[in-house]
């Protein structure tokens, strides 16, 4: 049996990296032709998308992981079939699940490899090349900075904070506007409960300005509505907010603990917060997928049918998973059950599917 695992383990590894490797290809490419007009608009520009699809890599690997797994494993799978290696097996008595038992433990590891890629090196690569994308190589303004969970901007004398920023919506939530003196004391101040980017400009609710004399007497004013106090377009935000899928697992966290302290509704970053748990077990999955599949296919020759049967399971995986977590965001769907959903959905297929096999 260890020379066995030893053989499914090398095996599955080998098919991994090349599948992988294919894969990252595939993205790459994809990437690059999107958004050729800009990479290629100038040797520098050119040189900094290198560097910017390379910081790329370890996203696409991470979401491709899943997939390559069970491709590599259906690819194992029929080769051992069509060189007779699983009759062989099977008339020496070894079970299926003990076929499975040592790619369960290579799926933990890839479990781990995932998460510690998710929470620990995505969050600063992806980081790294949006700021690569939109300020070196779009050239957007770079006056904007992330701290302390909240957006800071300077222009001339006025500084402003953002609690919260929807970057799907283009909506703000609790703005702060300090214009000040030379002498670096507050002439007027700002404060908005929330805005709308529309129809290129922003529209401000509940809004309070301050005025603040040499004396130090504050006049104060309220509107229902304010338009444009603050210029800047809701793409040069988006160069410091950080997506919740290139957020580590503790940064979100603490980041839904601040926007739930601050009163904003926090559901959606909670659908996100647990699939980050949820999506490295999808490798677990795949060994049940892999087997009750690839073990139904006795007389086949071919491994492209491993190929598209893998991909095949890869897109409808995707396509319930997609559906779970929109039902989430809607509030449809409570957060932990949309991101696990998926999850549960093809355990319960697979496990009947294996139970279901011809031994």
């Amino acid at each position: 049996m260890k020379r066995l695992n030893k053989y499914l383990i090398t095996n599955v590894i080998k098919y991994l990296l090349i599948t992988e490797l294919a894969g990252l290809v595939i993205f790459i490419t994809i990437e690059f032709f999107e958004r050729m007009d800009v990479f290629t608009s100038s040797f520098s520009n050119f040189f900094l998308s290198v560097v910017y699809l390379l910081l790329r890599a370890p996203l696409y690997l991470n979401l491709i992981l899943p997939l390559a797994f069970l491709i590599s494993m259906l690819t194992l799978l029929i080769l051992m079939i069509r060189s007779n290696e699983i009759i062989i097996i099977r008339t020496s008595g070894i079970s299926t699940m003990s076929l499975m038992k040592p790619l369960f433990s290579f799926s933990f590891v890839l479990i781990v490899l995932s998460f510690g890629l998710s929470e620990i090196i995505i969050p600063f690569t992806s980081n790294a090349s949006d700021y690569i994308y939109r300020v070196k190589i779009r050239g957007e303004e770079s006056h904007v900075f992330f701290k302390n969970d909240r957006i800071w901007f300077k222009r001339e004398n006025i500084i402003s904070n953002i609690d919260f920023f929807d970057t799907k919506k283009d909506i703000i939530k609790g703005l702060t506007v300090l214009e000040l003196t030379d002498g670096y004391s507050i002439r007027k101040r700002y404060d908005a409960k929330e805005g709308v980017w529309k129809d290129g400009s922003w529209y401000f609710s509940n809004v309070i300005e301050r005025t603040f004399d040499d004396k130090g007497t504050v006049y104060k004013k309220n509107y229902a509505h304010l338009k444009d106090i603050i210029k800047e377009p809701p793409s040069v935000f988006k160069v410091v907010d950080k997506n919740p899928e290139e957020m580590g697992y503790k940064e979100l966290s603490r980041y839904i603990n601040r926007l739930k302290r601050d009163g904003h509704d926090i559901r959606r970053y909670l659908v996100d917060l647990y699939n980050k748990v949820a999506f490295p077990f999808i490798n677990i999955i795949m060994v049940f997928a892999a087997f009750s599949v690839g073990l139904r296919y006795v007389k086949t020759k071919h491994i492209s049918k491993g190929i598209f049967s893998g991909i095949s399971l890869g897109i409808l995986y995707w396509f319930f998973h997609s559906i779970a977590l929109s039902l989430g965001y809607s509030e449809i769907f409570p957060p932990l059950f949309a991101a696990w959903f998926s999850n549960l959905l093809f355990t319960a297929a697979g496990v009947i599917g294996i139970v279901t096999l011809r031994t």
